[in-house]
């Protein structure tokens, strides 16, 4: 017969050992808590050979850059370097802000031996959950790359990229600056074409709205469970939202505070999303002059996603073609990829860097492609008061090259030193983080 532990059978001894153990083990977390703070708030002096400045596409040599608390606090030929700062020799290196990814889906990857290259099945065969552990390995490798931002928009199953957020945010994961768009928001349907025996297939992939009071709603309940941007699918059906459908949207949304992206190919819903306010047209695929103009009108930025030709070669040379015409026109772009694709070799962190073929391609030069990777992108994300150059105040997102990339930017695929909000996560291209506190023995 199994007899209960009764807890009153410990002696005052037990009582006294355990309440001893119990403090040295408080004693201890609250020693390695302090030491990682001390860490964390250790003053970091970067010796950079040549510092990229993006907005203005030059290069100031042998500069030192003050880092405390996760900011930059001086940049110069000269300064004060702190008692017990750390020194980080970059000094044969350009050292440039922090990349960012418009447009990608850390719990979205596609393997064509498993799911037939097809997102319909992703959907179907893969949980929220699978999608968050899926997208740990994602983040990781997109920070290692040189990431220090993204904006998530969507395919992330029931909020996993709200609790991948979360999980970066409070140091559990390594990992970009997330912002991240919550469930789609679409008309009945969204991206699928589904049959009536299975009209739930397609949820919580999408969320349907078909009226503006439901937009409304959709846009507050995403909000509600993590989202802080609003990704709106305008297209892909034959019935679209129109501009005031678009304005709903943008009205909610601008309430708390959040912008609006649209996923539109097509002048007219472009258009319409154009006029309802949004600040991102994402693909743009078939937009013509005049909508390229309207956008440049009005300042909204296309997010082309233009895949490498290998992976889109029927749809490439329309691309190309619609990338330099945007480009002659003066339409802002922010660099974004769409990527969701596995290579076995590659990780989601250098497939993204293959995106920036295509604007090779389309004429467009190494320092504009730049700006769209860092403070053109920073501005679409409403970041820019933040991050996305290198300057006194701003957040400590930097990265460093051995070439200039502002001559070639393809020097961006050989990242060698990822800091992000002041910690450094690559060194001498060896990743390295450490989980802050570890609770238990």
């Amino acid at each position: 017969m199994h007899t209960p532990i009764c807890p009153t059978s410990f002696t005052a001894d037990d009582t006294i050992n355990r309440l001893v153990n119990l403090m040295k083990h408080s004693l201890s977390l609250l020693a390695l808590f302090l030491s990682v703070s001390l860490v964390n708030a250790q003053d970091v002096i970067i010796r950079a050979g040549h510092v990229v400045d993006v907005e203005l596409s030059t290069v100031q040599d042998d500069q030192m850059i003050l880092v405390s608390d996760g900011i930059i606090t001086a940049i110069g030929t000269d300064i004060d370097i702190p008692s017990g700062a750390r020194i980080v020799d970059l000094s044969d290196s350009y050292v440039l802000p922090g990349l960012i990814d418009a447009h990608t889906h850390m719990g979205l990857t596609r393997q064509a031996r498993r799911d037939f290259g097809a997102y319909y099945f992703t959907t179907l065969l893969e949980s929220t959950a699978y999608r968050a552990i899926v997208g740990v390995t994602n983040l990781r490798s997109m920070l290692e790359t040189g990431f220090t931002t993204i904006r998530d928009v969507g395919n992330a199953g029931n909020y996993a990229d709200s609790d991948l957020r979360r999980a970066v945010e409070e140091g559990w994961i390594p990992g970009p600056k997330i912002i991240n768009s919550g469930r789609l928001i679409a008309p009945y349907g969204g991206q699928f074409h589904l049959q009536p025996e299975r009209k739930d297939l397609a949820e919580p992939e999408y969320f349907f709205a078909d009226t503006q009071e439901e937009l409304r709603k959709a846009v507050r309940q995403n909000v509600h469970y993590g989202a802080t941007v609003i990704k709106i699918i305008v297209d892909n059906q034959p019935y679209v939202y129109s501009e005031e459908d678009m304005a709903a949207a943008v009205d909610e949304a601008a309430r708390m505070g959040i912008r609006v992206a649209a996923h539109a190919y097509w002048d007219e819903t472009a258009k319409n999303a154009i006029m309802g306010g949004v600040v991102s047209i994402e693909h743009g695929t078939n937009l013509s002059d005049e909508i390229l103009q309207l956008m440049k009108d009005r300042n909204v930025y296309l997010v082309g996603t233009d895949f490498p030709r290998e992976r889109s070669p029927r749809e490439y040379d329309a691309r190309i073609d619609r990338i330099a015409r945007a480009y002659r026109i003066g339409t802002p772009m922010a660099y974004g990829t769409d990527e969701t694709w596995y290579r076995d070799g590659t990780t989601r962190g250098s497939l993204s860097l293959e995106y920036i073929d295509s604007y090779l391609e389309a004429g467009v030069p190494s320092s504009y492609i730049l700006k769209m990777m860092t403070v053109n992108a920073a501005d679409l994300l409403g970041i820019a008061d933040e991050r996305g150059v290198l300057r006194v105040g701003l957040a400590a997102d930097i990265v460093a090259v051995n070439e200039n990339p502002l001559e070639d930017i393809t020097s961006v695929r050989g990242v060698h030193f990822v800091m992000r909000d002041g910690v450094i996560y690559k060194e001498d291209n060896h990743f390295h983080w450490d989980i802050p506190m570890v609770i238990g023995d």
